[in-house]
């Protein structure tokens, strides 16, 4: 294994190297975003599951040349994850039947609404330039911030006698947390000003749900709520990105 990367090392240092142009240059690129670790766990009983799937991502990036090689980059990223319906559901019930149990019988009383997971990222730091005649390789190293939108899940349980609701949902809809992210793409020439762009990204933030459980009781005309239940979970977020855009040169 050591024998064939010092070969690949080898050939990529014998390519020609072309100087890296001294203005600047921007790319848009789209791809898939998978989540990894917690953050892409169903498992109702694994705690900090982020239930989350294959998603979309959207990245737009902004380079500014220092030297031959050096440059320096900002980026704004938007990435979104489906949920998991099955494996929230499913938690948020457990946790309700701990406080409010229901027979199977009534279960038709239960509605679940869960959004899917949205962020947006502003990242900023240095990318590694390699420019050889028809391609480039960059290698970037990168930090800023994250706003996540949660996915605002909501279990509503309303009992056929209608004296009384249940409602299970988030007190919180988005989360502010510092975002890492490391990656590299490959650049081929299309024209002097036109690159056709393939990159590959990791992402890592993180993400606090806090929930509360209210029992609405309604009697003599009047309603009262109740607060049953609180608490906060957290959720280790990662994502590789991967995706294909365009390089423009101005």
């Amino acid at each position: 294994m050591r024998n064939l990367l010092f070969v690949c090392v080898l050939m990529l240092l014998s390519i020609p190297l072309s100087a890296q142009p001294d203005n600047w240059y921007f790319s848009i690129s789209m791809g898939g975003c998978l989540p990894l670790g917690s953050f892409a766990e169903t498992n109702p009983a694994k705690a900090g599951a982020g239930y989350a799937l294959m998603g979309f991502a959207l990245n737009l990036d902004d380079t500014y040349p220092l030297s031959n090689h050096w440059g320096l980059k900002g980026m704004v990223m938007l990435n979104n994850n489906p949920v998991d319906r099955n494996g929230i559901g499913t938690m948020m019930e457990g946790r309700m039947k701990k406080l409010v149990p229901f027979t199977e019988a009534e279960r038709d009383n239960l509605t679940l609404t869960v959004n899917s997971w949205m962020s947006n990222s502003l990242v900023f730091g240095p990318v590694f330039s390699l420019n050889f005649d028809r391609f480039a390789l960059d290698f970037q190293a990168m930090a800023g911030m994250n706003v996540t939108y949660l996915p605002n899940q909501k279990l509503l349980f309303k009992p056929s006698s209608g004296s009384w609701e249940y409602l299970q949902h988030n007190t919180n809809n988005v989360h502010i947390s510092v975002d890492l992210l490391a990656g590299s793409a490959v650049m081929f020439k299309v024209t002097d000003k036109l690159q056709l762009k393939v990159a590959i990204d990791y992402q890592r933030s993180k993400s606090k749900n806090s929930f509360e459980e209210l029992k609405t009781i309604k009697a003599n005309g009047s309603t009262s709520v109740e607060n049953l239940n609180s608490g906060s979970t957290e959720v280790a977020k990662q994502v590789v990105i991967g995706s294909v855009g365009f390089v423009y040169y101005l």
